[in-house]
C-alpha cells in the first residue's frame, strides 16, 4: 500500500484537515449514548444539565460534518485527476486496458475518502465504546471483547475466495473495450461472464456478512442479559447507554470484513496501474 501512503504525503495538509473534522465529528457521536443515558436519568430526577450537553454534542457533530463535506470534494477530485494523468502518460497499454484502469483508479480515491473516514469512525467507536462498557460493567466488557476473535475467524474462512473473485473480475473488466469493439456477440459473452463473476463475489460477501452478523446479534443478546443480571441499582439511562455502546462496538467490529475486502481490492488495482 505504499502508493496510498505516497498520495497521502503529497496531499497531507489538505487530507489532515479533512480527517481532523472527521475525528471531531466521531468523538461527538461517541459521546451521544453516554449523554443520552444521563439525560434520561436527569429528566426523571428533574435535571436539565445533561440534556443541554447532549444538544451541544449534536450541534458539533452536524457542524463539523458540514464543514468537511464543503471542502473534501475539491481535494479528492484533484487527487483522482493526478493519478489518472500519470497513468495515461504510459505507452505500453491498449485503449481497453487504459479505460478500465482509469475507472478502477477511482477506487484508490475511495480509500482516502470513504474508507479512511470509515476507519476513523471505527477506531473511535471500538476504543471509546469498549471503554464506556468496562466502566459501566466489566463483565459485559469481557463478554463483548470475545466477539472480536470469532468475527476475525469468520472473515478468515472466506477471505481467500473473495480475493480470488476480485482478481478474476478486475482481469475480466480490462477486456471490456476489446469485447465491445469486436462486436455484439463478443459483448454479450463479456457481460454474461461479468454477471457470473459479480454473482459469485456477492454470494461470498453475503456468506461473510451472515456469519459476522449472526455472531454480532448473539453477543448483543447475551450482553443485555448479563447487564441486567449483574448490575445492582440499574437505571433506565444506564441500560440505554450500555446497550447503545455494546451495539455500536459490535457493529464497528463488522469493519473487519470490510477491511479485508478493501485491502484485497485496492492491492489488486495498484498492481495494475503502477
Amino acid at each position: 500500500m505504499n502508493k496510498i501512503y505516497e498520495i497521502f504525503k503529497q496531499n497531507r495538509k489538505q487530507l489532515s484537515f479533512i480527517y481532523l473534522f472527521m475525528l471531531i465529528t466521531e468523538l461527538s457521536n461517541l459521546a451521544t449514548p453516554f449523554l443520552l443515558g444521563r439525560s434520561i436519568d436527569g429528566l426523571i430526577n428533574g435535571t436539565w444539565y445533561w440534556l443541554l450537553l447532549l444538544g451541544v454534542s449534536y450541534f458539533l457533530s452536524t457542524f463539523f460534518n458540514y464543514k468537511r463535506m464543503v471542502y473534501d470534494t475539491k481535494v479528492y477530485t484533484k487527487i483522482y485527476n493526478s493519478i489518472v494523468f500519470r497513468f495515461l502518460k504510459q505507452k505500453d497499454h491498449d485503449a481497453s486496458t487504459k479505460i478500465a484502469r482509469t475507472d478502477m483508479a477511482h477506487q484508490i480515491v475511495d480509500v482516502l475518502e470513504g474508507y479512511v473516514h470509515y476507519y476513523i469512525a471505527t477506531i473511535v467507536t471500538v476504543v471509546g465504546s469498549i471503554g464506556f462498557i468496562y466502566l459501566e460493567n466489566w463483565r459485559v466488557g469481557i463478554l463483548v471483547s470475545a466477539a472480536f476473535v470469532l468475527i476475525l475467524a469468520a472473515v478468515t474462512i472466506l477471505y481467500n475466495k473473495i480475493k480470488q473473485a476480485i482478481n478474476l473480475k478486475n482481469t475480466h473488466y480490462e477486456r471490456k473495450g476489446e469485447a465491445i469493439q469486436t462486436g455484439y456477440d463478443a459483448s454479450v459473452l463479456f457481460f454474461k461472464r461479468r454477471r457470473q463473476l459479480e454473482i459469485f463475489e456477492s454470494t461470498l460477501q453475503g456468506k461473510n456478512w451472515f456469519l459476522v452478523g449472526s455472531i454480532k446479534n448473539a453477543f448483543l443478546f447475551a450482553a443485555v442479559i448479563m447487564l441486567v443480571l449483574t448490575t445492582k441499582h440499574i437505571t433506565i439511562g444506564s441500560v440505554i447507554t450500555v446497550y447503545s455502546y455494546v451495539n455500536n462496538f459490535l457493529i464497528a467490529l463488522l469493519s473487519v470484513p470490510v477491511a479485508a475486502e478493501m485491502y484485497t481490492r485496492i492491492s489488486d488495482i495498484l498492481k495494475r496501474i503502477q
